[in-house]
């Protein structure tokens, strides 16, 4: 496993010469209908998993929209495609999750946030989808793709930025590259290039916020007329002064304060001295005001600190700025059992995204498997490998996961155990003894002997166990070929397994042929009473796991009553298991409609007086008579009676005078047995 951070360099917007003038939130609005409609594309690609500075890269991104969404007009027009969200390794694997429509915020953060990455990167086939969508060809039509990959696909960007330049009618596709270095965001820059949109670049939380309010401030600029060139905005290009530290740590945060014209899109990078100046490194937006924070290169040596504009990429300021190398060590035990917790001591520069990890000897830069952010603290608690060799300890840089210190460490193989009954009843939970690290996910479960390593059906963590002990449950499908397994959690190896046989269980139910509906039913039954198996009453023929009334065989002696369904028809009662949902055993039983009727209500009463109400039916628990208008729905009660206190009671009036309906309603369903009309007439 990697962690998926890159270099986290910064923002090029300066390569981009594209014209866009200054913009507004209202001026969006306003613009609207010659600028046309715009779709998100938002890369969903296994890579999005990636982290900056500890959090996921779609975390970032779902925020990044979220704020750009509370600030737009509602009536814009605002479509949502994503790429790689539904499935691994499928290239075709693109979809238009919202046709652009005035913005409902909430409706569009919820898409947004159900996005789960998982596949590959088809940019191009995504651009060429959104733009056929917006007939590219017949109207003007911006396209935004947010992507923090290459294209992996097979297809070539700069071939599509070409006909769709070519053919469209103001067809712009904005670009934001996010997390990308320079020369990586090349391979796909042309798509905004050609076609006269903007190319962002993106390298956290907060550059994305300002890079996709960016893009859609450049969606908003109205499309020149055709066969006329785009209005080429003034820029001022006055020198700019820079103020920085003379030398700082690497990858330390730093202060630059600056004069400059302030445009839009103009930003401050720290860069090589001989970088061309369309190249940049860690950048800030001028748009935040002076003074602005950078990252220091995690690279020691002399650096300039630049001032860049945003729409031509000329360098008008620089100062130089010298980067010293830090210092960091790590200290930990030199040997450790499988799967163990680690203390780990540390020395280093604590800046943002640091961390320790413990990884097989020799392993590349940037990969881990448990891990600790070095701002947690001293000392750090990572967790050792699940795998017996020769491993290494690393403070790691969360800038470019450049490995600053390490130490060697020894990981020897756990002493596991794990023992239980030989054989036990289908679904039974049964107690096993376990010995063995105890690990944080370490867990034990009983699965075919067959099983994957990782596989689990019910299972108890060993961490939570009292003295060596848990209680889990056998498997509901009896066999003799099934073990229980005592798993580690980190990437699910079986470390001690010991046989189990499964004895078959067998059930009965005796109960009347027929009922009532809404009637308690007395039921005899037979069978196993383990936690959560239960006895319901469904339609014949229902799918297993159907169930209405029923009640848990552990907690009732036989026999126990139930209440039968309110709708008459053929039924059954069943015995069911918890996990599977199994049905051990059957009885029919038909439900025969329950009857009622009134045998005396006054025809007239004064209101909120109270009168005598005579009825005759069967008097289920729950069922009741209720005094409500005629029009109410079937639950609705003004006052009312519950039925098994009597068929005859008192019953109060309305207050207010009209024309109601005294009911006997069923307690399930709220079923109308019966109804009859009275007259409330004022005092």
């Amino acid at each position: 496993m990697k962690l998926q951070f890159t270099r986290l360099n910064a923002l090029a917007v300066a390569a981009a010469a594209f014209a866009i003038a200054a913009f507004t939130p209202s001026s969006f609005a306003q613009s609207s209908d010659s600028s046309g409609k715009t779709i998100i594309i938002l890369d969903a690609s296994g890579s999005m998993w990636g982290q900056i500075d500890g959090k996921p890269k779609i975390e970032i991104a779902r925020e990044a929209i979220g704020e750009l969404l509370g600030s737009l007009d509602p009536s814009i027009e605002l479509g949502l495609m994503a790429y790689g969200h539904r499935q691994k390794g499928d290239c075709e694997d693109i979809e238009l999750l919202i046709t652009p429509q005035k913005v409902d915020r909430n409706a569009f953060s919820e898409v947004v946030n159900s996005i789960i990455p998982k596949g590959k990167t088809p940019l191009t086939d995504a651009v060429e989808q959104a733009a056929n969508f917006l007939r590219y060809e017949e109207e003007t039509a911006n396209v935004i793709l947010v992507s923090d990959g290459l294209e992996t696909c097979d297809r070539d960007p700069c071939e599509l930025a070409s006909r769709l330049a070519k053919n469209g009618i103001g067809f712009r596709a904005h670009i934001v590259a996010f997390d990308l270095t320079a020369e990586e965001s090349d391979s796909f820059r042309c798509l905004a290039d050609e076609t006269g949109g903007a190319f962002l670049e993106a390298q956290d939380a907060g550059t994305l916020t300002d890079a996709l309010e960016m893009a859609v401030e450049a969606a908003a600029e109205p499309v020149a007329p055709a066969g006329q060139p785009a209005p080429m905005p003034e820029e001022k290009l006055d020198p700019a002064t820079l103020e920085a530290p003379a030398s700082v740590p690497a990858g330390s945060n730093f202060e630059v304060k600056w004069e400059g014209p302030g445009n839009k899109r103009d930003y401050i990078t720290v860069i090589e001295p001989d970088a061309e100046s369309h190249r940049y490194g860690n950048y800030a937006y001028t748009r935040g005001g002076s003074p602005t924070t950078l990252r220091a290169p995690i690279d020691p040596g002399n650096y300039e600190v630049r001032y860049i504009t945003g729409g031509k990429g000329q360098v008008l300021g620089k100062v130089t700025i010298e980067v010293t190398p830090v210092e960091a060590s790590v200290e930990g035990p030199a040997e450790v059992v499988a799967g163990s917790q680690v203390e780990v001591k540390w020395t280093g520069p604590d800046y943002k995204g640091d961390y320790v990890t413990i990884v097989p000897k020799g392993a590349e830069a940037g990969e881990y498997t448990s891990y600790a952010y070095t701002r947690n603290g001293q000392p750090a608690s990572v967790r050792a490998l699940p795998e017996a060799g020769d491993a290494e300890i690393r403070y790691i840089s969360g800038q470019d996961a450049r490995i600053l210190a390490s130490a060697p460490i020894t990981i020897s193989e756990a002493n596991v155990l794990v023992s239980g009954p030989e054989a036990a009843e289908a679904g039974e939970e049964i107690e096993v003894s376990w010995k063995g690290p105890g690990n944080q996910g370490d867990f034990i479960t009983v699965v075919k002997a067959d099983s994957p390593p990782n596989a689990y059906k019910s299972y108890a963590y060993a961490k939570n166990s009292k003295d060596g002990k848990v209680k889990v449950l056998a498997d509901e499908i009896a066999g003799d070929d099934y073990e229980i397994r005592y798993v580690e959690g980190q990437d699910g190896k079986t470390l001690a397994a010991a046989p189990l046989i499964i004895r078959p269980v067998s059930a009965s139910l005796s109960a009347p042929e027929t009922c009532l509906a809404g009637e308690s039913v007395e039921i005899d039954w037979k069978g196993p009473a383990f936690r959560l198996y239960y006895i319901t009453i469904v339609p014949k023929g229902s799918p297993e796991g159907t169930y209405e009334n029923y009640f848990y065989t552990s907690n009732e002696k036989s026999p126990t009553r139930l209440k039968a369904p309110e709708t008459p028809g053929e039924a059954e009662i069943r015995f069911v298991t918890k996990v599977r949902s199994l049905t051990l055993a059957t009885h029919p039983i038909t439900i025969l409609p329950a009857k009622a009727g009134f045998l005396e209500v006054p025809e007239k009463v004064a209101a909120g007086e109270t009168f005598r109400v005579k009825w005759d039916a069967s008097n289920f628990k729950g069922d009741y008579i209720s005094v409500a208008r005629p029009d109410d729905e079937n639950r609705s009660s003004i006052s009312y009676i519950y039925a098994k206190n009597g068929q005859d009671q008192d019953l109060k009036a309305p207050e207010e005078a009209g024309t109601y309906e005294i009911r006997y309603v069923t307690d399930q369903l709220n079923n109308i047995l019966a109804r009859k009309t009275i007259e409330v007439v004022a005092e």
